[in-house]
């Protein structure tokens, strides 16, 4: 069964329940109420015409019995009985044959049910006002109006009560199943949209429109779709790249190794053949060196061991290690903190990693000079290293912290990648974007403090 049946079953038997007591209760007080109500109009009407006759004389005029005829004249029948002194019957509506059956009730005071107001005369219960006339509790006007007609009337109202409540549930289903069909249509939608990032479909996946706590979850849907797409292209650039990188070496020391055994190359050949295989072979080395290192950096918990570290050694340590290609290449490196130091809690081996990484980045793309900034904050410590190079081109600069993912003249396209999973293990952030003039700008985000790891 769908969740839009289930919902509005559910709503449906919850109404059928709520309405089925309402009904029940409405049945049950109505005809207390409508008792009470004849009761007091009965007594009404009877009190008002005691009031006129007793202002009058003595004698009961004709003109006074034919209004009290036509004021209990109504579409309830209402029987009265007017008894004068010695139980003499001045007027009545009641017929000779029910006529002593009354006189003996009101002889024995009547006998009653529960309620006082209801009086048991021969086989009919009546609505029954017993008011004294003249000031004499021997002369009465009694005023009884049959039971029977009000239970008629009570159950022509709840016929006409439930027909209404009947079709105010069909209503209110049916309003409840168009407007349980706008809202379970984005989770089938969505529903649907899942099972695309099951079966791997995650560009196929499209934005369900809705509205509420549905529309976060149509977002948040989404927008992982888009992730796992674009970590999927990763992972089979990744894969691509990789492949490319190991498999150009191994074609290099595969082929002098086969020309060595073959004799193809001897002396001088032989031995450029060697040197190249060693120096493919350490390259090989190191590209897997850092596929293992990056593979780390993001699966191992325990390989931060973090301490207090000044952020300006850090920086000089880096630029120390890189002096012979500063002078190789003749650029200049400066650096400015304009007298703060911060102290940074950092993995010292794997911060120099980093900064050896992106500073060493800046060298192969800079002409004459870098300048490494380092600045203080509440929580981070700041470091940007500046070059003026060409910049980085448009299309790469999303892609740059990504693996195998290299400029002209870069080397293996994995340094930039573990510097990003140095820092963000560390607590901190990387961006990188194109200076106004020239060149790249790196801006590095280190916490002074330990930073709780989600």
């Amino acid at each position: 069964m769908s969740l839009q049946a289930r919902i509005t079953l559910m709503f449906g038997l919850l109404l059928l329940v709520v309405t089925s007591i309402s009904a029940g209760l409405i049945h049950s007080f109505l005809l207390e109420n409508m008792i009470e109500q004849q009761r007091n109009e009965l007594t009404i009407k009877g009190q008002a015409w005691i009031d006129k006759n007793n202002r009058e004389s003595e004698a009961i005029k004709p003109e006074s019995i034919a209004e009290l005829a036509r004021q209990f004249v109504s579409n309830r029948k209402v029987e009265v009985l007017l008894l004068g002194k010695k139980k003499k019957v001045l007027y009545t509506t009641l017929p000779s044959s029910n006529l002593n059956n009354w006189l003996d009730a009101l002889e024995r005071k009547a006998e009653k049910r529960k309620d006082k107001n209801i009086w048991i005369i021969g086989k009919d219960d009546y609505v029954l006002v017993n008011l004294p006339f003249k000031n004499d509790e021997k002369q009465r006007l009694i005023l009884a109006s049959p039971v029977r007609g009000l239970k008629e009337a009570r159950m022509e109202l709840t016929q006409n009560i439930i027909v209404i409540l009947v079709i105010g549930t069909v209503a209110t289903i049916l309003l409840s199943y168009f407007i349980t069909k706008s809202t379970v249509r984005p989770l089938n939608q969505l529903v649907k949209e899942i099972k695309k990032v099951q079966f791997r479909r995650f560009s196929e996946v499209r934005h369900v429109p809705a509205r509420g706590e549905i529309a976060e979850v149509s977002e948040s849907v989404y927008s992982m779709a888009q992730e796992l797409d674009r970590f999927h292209e990763i992972q089979r650039q990744f894969l691509q790249n990789a492949s490319h990188e190991l498999k150009t070496p191994l074609m290099s020391i595969q082929g002098y190794a086969e020309g060595i055994r073959d004799g193809i190359f001897t002396d001088k050949s032989a031995e450029q053949g060697i040197d190249v295989i060693v120096a493919e072979t350490n390259r090989l080395k190191h590209i897997v060196t850092e596929i293992i290192l990056l593979a780390k950096l993001e699966s191992e918990e325990d390989l931060f061991h973090p301490a207090y570290y000044s952020a300006t050694e850090l920086v000089e340590q880096a630029v120390e290690r890189l002096r012979p290609i500063m002078l190789q290449q003749n650029v200049t490196i400066s650096i400015r903190n304009n007298g703060v130091d911060p102290i940074l809690y950092v993995d010292e081996g794997k911060t120099l990693q980093a900064l050896l990484n992106i500073i060493g980045n800046a060298l192969r793309h800079s002409e004459e000079h870098i300048e490494v900034r380092i600045e203080s904050g509440k929580r981070h410590a700041t470091i940007e290293v500046l070059d003026d190079g060409e910049g980085i081109p448009a299309d790469l600069l999303p892609h740059l912290f990504h693996r195998f993912v290299k400029g002209k003249i870069g080397d293996v396209g994995l340094g930039l990648a573990i510097s990003r999973a140095i820092v963000e293990r560390s607590g901190g952030a990387i961006e990188v974007k194109n200076g106004h003039v020239a060149g790249a700008i790196f801006r590095i985000l280190l916490p002074l403090h330990p930073v709780a790891q989600n």
